[in-house]
Formats: C-alpha cells, structure tokens, sequence
C-alpha cells in the first residue's frame, strides 16, 4: 500500500489523494531544508507532513542508489542505473 500522497503548490493550492484544493494562502515550505520550494509533497503514508521539496527528495533518491552500488551482492559489476546507451 502506498498510502495518500498530498502535494501542495505554494500559492495556488494542494492536491490530496486526486482532490483538488485552490487556496492562495497555501505555503510549499520543505520541512528538511526550510526553503520555500515552488512544490512540495508529503512522505508520510496517511498523507500528511513532513512536506518535501524535489530537491531534498532527489537527494534522498541519489543517496539510495549509491548505498544500491556499493553494497551490490559480490561479482555484480553492473551500473546502479542500468545500461547506458548513446
């Protein structure tokens, strides 16, 4: 189960389970590094704080496929991210 996901758009409103909400005095503030992002979405499976920007949860992303890499099973020489093609 994935839980409710809310997003909220500073100034415009949220989104919360697939219901739209207009409401300007909506606040888009990331709860991890404090700054007013133009989005942010919740991480907690009932859908509520703590709020997220892009940025912090790309970190987070990143962080989670290096930790993949290097603690890979033994003899998987492979990338995190697949093959590459170009």
């Amino acid at each position: 189960m994935s839980g409710i996901i809310e997003v909220r758009v500073g100034g415009r409103g949220s989104v919360r389970d697939g219901k739209k909400q207009v409401d300007s005095s909506t606040s888009s503030r990331c709860e991890l590094c404090n700054a007013e992002a133009d989005a942010v979405a919740s991480v907690a499976p009932e859908g509520r704080g703590p709020f997220v920007c892009k940025s912090c949860l790309r970190m987070r992303l990143e962080a989670i496929t290096v930790a993949l890499y290097e603690l890979r099973e033994p003899g998987n020489t492979g990338l995190p991210w697949g093959k590459v093609s170009g």
